[in-house]
């Protein structure tokens, strides 16, 4: 193993360590770098965990699981955010977190999150032959400041990212049937990667899509007919079209409402009507912020040759930062596999410079005003600054990736063109 590596796989345990610690010390020395450490319901830990353990009280109790936690006196938690998934996790993982306590269920709930990112770094094994690129890989796992904010919050999205992880190496070794069973209980579990459905379909895994469509259906739709009020909750935490740039929203939406609001405020009031409906400057920039992700990974994802499956599954999971009204800074795990799925294929250098933009906390310290409102008292460079750290490696990885893809085509005539996982 080269001395850089190991210096560097013990710089990684180190910092991972200090996560760990943070997470249980009291005083959680960390959370000043995080807009979620430091702005958030009740005590702030666990309040996402907590959400889907109350949901799962609520199951038992015969309740409605959307309605609001903190407008229940009655809860079993000590604080919560409301539940916004589909039924299935408050089911499963929240019916199960009530055999015990909700703070017990938490603790449970990272170590196995934390086993899950151990088993990853394992699994990474296969990916790496020589002691020092698997140095390098764990490394990246370890170092991801994001994974600290995701444990802090008690999410799930460090089981997703598992998922993508999974699905890469099943192809790979062309264990389709894992593949498609993969990807069916990620979709069921936190709907983002619904996203795939169009590579699924350029796999023709037909079958596979119609059934994720029958489980989802099996899963939400009986529970939704019984319990009609909680559709519109569900639908409003999801799908409004209400934008607005809390502190903790990174995704690339966020950010454009951030320029709108403070160098462009009458965007929204310029325009013109088209039949019932007003197109404003500031909805047309929406829809071409949405568009050009989801065109280009479209025609990446239906070009006839070359494609390339880490390729598209990078790309579709990027789509979802742009796409989504709400990103916060634990959504950025879904990129760590991303990321040492596509140095382990290509070993190029850059992409280490966007996963330390993408890995390091904001600037968020150096500017926020603890028990104040930082959407009230931040300046607009403040405000833009903060919005756009997690952007611009998105855009970076995103931007790479597509280039990427349309340079191996060009260059596929001459025969120069190289596998990332699975060309065809």
């Amino acid at each position: 193993m080269r001395t850089s590596a190991r210096i560097l796989l013990l710089v990684a345990v180190v910092v991972h360590v200090a996560f760990a610690v943070s997470l249980v010390h009291p005083g959680h020395f960390l959370n000043p770098l995080f807009p979620e450490g430091m702005h958030n319901i009740g005590d702030g830990q666990g309040s996402d965990f907590f959400a889907f353990y109350q949901a799962g009280t609520y199951v038992l109790e015969g309740s409605d699981i959307y309605q609001r936690p903190m407008d229940d006196a009655e809860r079993t938690v000590p604080y919560a955010y409301f539940y916004r998934y589909l039924p299935f996790v408050a089911y499963t993982l929240g019916v199960a977190a009530n055999a015990v306590s909700p703070w017990v269920a938490y603790w449970i709930w990272t170590a196995i999150v934390e086993l899950a990112l151990i088993g990853c770094i394992l699994l990474t094994r296969r990916l790496a032959r020589d002691s020092s690129l698997f140095a390098l890989l764990a490394s990246m796992w370890l170092l991801y400041t994001p994974f600290y904010i995701e444990q802090y919050m008690g999410q799930l999205n460090l089981l997703m990212a598992a998922g993508i992880f999974l699905m890469v190496l099943s192809y790979s070794e062309g264990k389709m049937k894992r593949f498609d069973w993969i990807w069916i209980a990620t979709v069921i579990t936190k709907h983002l990667t619904i996203l795939y459905v169009p590579l699924m379909l350029r796999l023709k895994r037909y079958r596979t899509v119609l059934l994720v469509l029958v489980m989802l259906g099996v899963t939400a739709i009986p529970y939704l007919i019984m319990r009609v009020s909680g559709v519109g909750d569900f639908a409003h935490d999801n799908f409004s079209l209400t934008l607005y740039p809390y502190a903790g929203n990174f995704g690339a939406l966020a950010l454009l409402m951030v320029l709108k609001m403070r160098l462009f405020p009458i965007a929204s009031s310029i325009g013109f009507n088209l039949g019932p409906l007003k197109i404003t400057v500031t909805r047309a920039l929406v829809l071409l912020v949405m568009m050009v992700p989801t065109l280009t990974a479209l025609n990446i994802t239906f070009r006839r040759r070359p494609f390339d499956l880490l390729e598209s599954v990078a790309l579709w999971t990027m789509v979802y930062f742009f796409v989504f009204r709400e990103v916060w800074e634990y959504h950025y795990v879904l990129l760590l596999p991303l990321f040492v799925l596509l140095y382990a294929g290509t070993r190029a250098r850059v992409l280490w410079y966007i996963y330390a933009l993408a890995a390091s906390p904001t600037l968020f310290v150096l500017y926020d005003v603890p028990a104040r409102s930082p959407e009230v008292h931040w300046s607009a460079l403040e405000h833009i600054v903060n919005h756009a750290f997690k952007v611009v490696p998105l855009v970076w990885l995103f931007m790479w990736v597509a280039a990427g893809c349309f340079r191996r085509h060009l260059n596929r005539a001459a025969g120069t063109d190289r596998e990332l996982v699975g060309t065809t």
